[in-house]
């Protein structure tokens, strides 16, 4: 990976490539899907609450014990016989009745009980420089690439670095070139499934060589629309929260999308500004853990009310460290501390990936943000005060007066025996 970190100033040295961040709050060698009080299993279609006493039956209709008020049991199998048996497993039954509550478990529990052990989720945030590229790879090896920076050596360095043979998706978020330009090298250097493409028209050769390259190599197109899902694999959750090819502006038009994997999620929003971000706080639930900031810090975007909507954990934001936009904007940063959100930029940790098992998540880095040594202000002592000389040696008290007015006291080496007339101990005075 390479390192656009270093620069002048005062460098910390690089002992290792790659640093990492785990969340803390899961265990994932034990990992569990809890339902209410019980743990959902492989095989299990229901549980139920006794609300009262109920008798415990064997397959003979004998009665085992009572189940408690409270308890909950987890339910393999239901029979329609004798008014409805729901079977707890080890030929033991009891029946339906107003004594218990039944429930089937949520599509989300099914889902996060599918990933249980399965292979992780990636998510690259490329460091394209000032622009934005994001590799989404799959433990079974499916592939997405959202936008692809201005230059195509970027990103196509890093795809080759990370074993990447074909591209299921490619999608273009909206045609500015900082988003685009990358991506007709990408066309040309892989195999591309389905390209996903904003839809809205633009004027500049970079968009036209695109459509071009698209259409040259009979890559399935498509232009999506608000609400729409992308099956890029079972149990990744990918759905796009806004779509607009009809809108004015370029950055409007951008194509947001939410990535879930399990209980982690990823919220992709392009150079959206902060009227479509309300768009879509109005609409979708748009809480993530990860959240690639819009328009790369800008304050057009990341509005105070969507980020304490998302509250991500982590927040990515990719803008080249030498940009003349004033990325990222002192406003964004401040709304994204007021949700303790950890900040990672591609211009200060290079490339970043985000790993998840759908439980935990795991962020590395390329590289370490360059430290400038801190400069102290030089303290200069002020001077110390040159003594006044102390005088000695007046002939009489008006000699005297003229340099000690109020006279002097029995201590003061000008004080003589014959100024003190009246012996109070102060000379001349």
């Amino acid at each position: 990976m390479k390192n656009k970190c270093l620069k002048i100033l005062f460098v910390v040295v690089l002992l290792f490539s790659v640093f990492s961040i785990i969340s803390p709050t899961v265990n994932a060698d034990n990992q569990k899907v809890m339902w209410g009080k019980t743990e959902l299993k492989k095989g299990q279609i229901g549980k139920i609450t006794v609300l009262s006493n109920t008798s415990l039956l064997d397959k003979n209709s004998k009665v085992v014990r009572t189940l408690k008020k409270g308890e909950e049991y987890r339910i393999y199998t239901y029979k329609g016989t004798n008014g409805g048996l729901y079977g707890l497993g080890g030929g033991l039954f009891v029946k339906k009745s107003s004594t218990l509550k039944y429930e089937t478990p949520s599509k989300s529990k099914l889902t996060l009980l599918n990933i249980v052990n399965k292979t992780p989720l990636e998510v690259h945030f490329i460091d394209v420089g000032q622009g934005d590229s994001i590799l989404i790879k799959t433990g079974n090896g499916k592939t997405m690439l959202v936008d692809g920076g201005e230059n195509g050596n970027d990103v196509v360095s890093y795809l080759s670095s990370e074993g990447i043979n074909n591209l299921d998706y490619v999608v273009a978020t909206h045609p500015d070139q900082d988003h685009i330009g990358g991506l007709i090298d990408v066309l040309s250097y892989y195999k591309v499934g389905t390209f996903i493409n904003s839809g809205k028209s633009h004027t500049t050769q970079t968009y036209a060589e695109l459509l071009t390259s698209i259409s040259d190599n009979k890559i399935n197109y498509k232009v999506p629309k608000t609400g729409d899902k992308i099956s890029l694999e079972e149990n990744v959750d990918i759905t796009v929260l806004h779509a607009n090819e009809n809108a004015s502006d370029n950055n409007d038009a951008s194509i947001v999308i939410k990535v879930t994997y399990g209980q982690v999620s990823f919220m992709l929003t392009g150079d959206a500004d902060s009227g479509i971000e309300e768009e879509i706080y109005n609409k979708f639930n748009v809480e993530a853990t990860v959240l690639k900031a819009g328009h790369h810090g800008s304050d057009t975007s990341s509005s105070k009310a969507f980020i304490q909507r998302v509250k991500p954990k982590v927040t990515i934001l990719s803008y080249g460290g030498d940009n003349s936009y004033g990325h990222p904007h002192s406003g964004v940063v401040n709304n994204l501390k007021s949700v303790s959100s950890k900040v990672y930029a591609t211009a200060d940790y290079c490339d970043i990936v985000v790993t998840t098992n759908g439980f935990t998540y795991n962020v590395s880095t390329g590289c370490k943000p360059v430290l400038q040594e801190e400069t102290k202000p030089v303290v200069i002592p002020a001077p110390k005060p040159t003594p006044t000389p102390v005088q000695t040696g007046f002939k009489n008290c008006t000699e005297l007066k003229k340099v000690y007015p109020n006279g002097v006291s029995s201590d003061h080496p000008a004080y003589l025996p014959k100024f003190d007339r009246d012996k109070d101990g102060w000379g001349c005075e």
